[in-house]
């Protein structure tokens, strides 16, 4: 068995990674497996009419009526848990898996929808794109550097001028329209924690990456005049713990092959208390030395939010305990890391839709303003980076475009 595989907790069986090998392995009853080989069936394109009764459905309410509760409970709930620190009630299925949503508008069934869109996919590319696409699919998945993911801000530190980077410091406020120019038309004023004292710099252009309820503390002015931020709603974030442990090898008794395993939230009337965890030592050989397993659990989420605030030695016992009926992990881990985080996720619940709305508004409004990272568009490492390179092209296009409007006013 080669690490392209996650565990879930039914007799720690491995995810299937497609509805026929889910139907051929024994994680689910055959009343379910008989709801998977009818889904196909089932369900037909709707209506444009039918479409604002769905608009607000949850992660659980979409994939029960296509599939049943047992997939809920026992493969989306550890799944979202995983992802997002979320749970399937909590999340709305538009935003947080947008790509399934929209098979499901345009073919009805998602079995279906998924095939036809790769066959369609698959008959358009030219061979050159074909290339490309075999390459991407190689790219996706879990990904790191060679010493961590640290080893990319670094990188590109070592890249910049260091005098451009400002660390350690708050952005008191935001000013546009300095100028008669998109050119330097942005101030930004902040302090560094070791300095109170206020220093502005001018910009082109600002990327604003700051959790929104950030963002709606800060002080921007827009022309001389105060932009109000009233309209930014308010976001739910998740709290997270993580746990970095290692075990001595002979101690692990079940030691698994693959990225890691998710638990099923029912599976907290067996006492297991952790959303997951990943085999990191598996994944990414340099973790550890070659005599350790590296494991980094995740605690709390929508799921135990008042223990993601535990105390280290608390969450210790938890993540040991867990590892323990999982793994087989004998003794006490020889090395314990902890991070919080009170703002881990922010929950793409049922009213997001106000949420992406706003963030829309702001860049409307201000000329050179442009949001990235997790709060739109997904909360993966790939698509937070994703949606950097996109704010990116925007400022290279909106400078472009200011540039040919300057030239055509001369």
């Amino acid at each position: 068995m080669g690490l392209q595989c996650w565990y879930v907790l039914l007799a720690l069986a491995i995810i299937p990674t497609n509805p026929l090998a889910l139907i051929k392995s024994n994680i689910l009853s055959a009343q379910s497996k008989f709801q998977i080989i009818l889904e196909p069936f089932l369900w037909k394109k709707r209506s444009s009419s039918n479409d604002s009764d769905h608009s607000q459905e949850s992660v659980g309410g979409f994939f029960q009526r296509h599939f049943g509760k047992e997939v809920v409970d026992y493969l989306i709930d550890p799944f979202v848990a995983g992802t997002s620190a979320g749970d399937p009630e909590s999340l709305s299925m538009r935003h947080s898996f947008p790509e399934l949503w929209n098979l499901e508008k345009s073919f009805g069934s998602i079995i279906s929808g998924a095939i036809q869109s790769k066959l369609s996919a698959r008959n358009a590319k030219s061979e050159e794109t074909k290339r490309s696409s075999e390459k991407t699919k190689h790219q996706r998945g879990s990904f790191s550097f060679q010493g961590g993911m640290q080893t990319l801000t670094d990188t590109l530190c070592k890249e910049l001028d260091v005098d451009k980077i400002k660390l350690n410091s708050k952005v008191l406020s935001l000013s546009y329209g300095l100028g008669k120019s998109a050119i330097e038309n942005w101030s930004v004023s902040f302090a560094t924690n070791h300095d109170n004292r206020s220093q502005a710099l001018s910009m082109d252009a600002v990327i604003m990456t700051a959790p929104l309820c950030d963002v709606k503390e800060m002080r921007i002015t827009k022309r001389g005049h105060p932009f109000p931020l009233n309209f930014l709603p308010e976001v739910n974030y998740m709290p997270l713990s993580v746990l970095i442990t290692t075990f001595k090898k002979e101690n692990v008794k079940r030691p698994l092959e693959g990225f890691g395993v998710l638990v099923p939230s029912k599976e907290q009337q067996n006492g297991l208390k952790t959303l997951g965890t990943l085999f990191s030592s598996m994944m990414f050989p340099d973790r550890a030395p070659d005599d350790l397993y590296l494991y980094t659990t995740f605690v709390g989420g929508s799921r135990n939010k008042e223990l993601a605030n535990a105390s280290t030695d608390e969450l210790k016992q938890v993540v040991t305990s867990d590892l323990r009926q999982l793994l087989g992990a004998e003794g006490e881990p020889k090395f314990v890391n902890h991070f919080y985080w009170k703002k881990a996720f922010p929950l793409y619940g049922h009213n997001y839709d106000s949420v992406v709305e706003a963030i829309e508004k702001m860049e409307k409004n201000l000329p050179g303003f442009f949001y990235a990272g997790n709060h739109r568009g997904g909360l993966s490492v790939g698509k937070a980076i994703a949606s950097g390179c996109k704010a990116a092209e925007h400022v290279i296009s909106y400078l472009e475009s200011s540039s040919d409007d300057n030239t055509i006013g001369e």
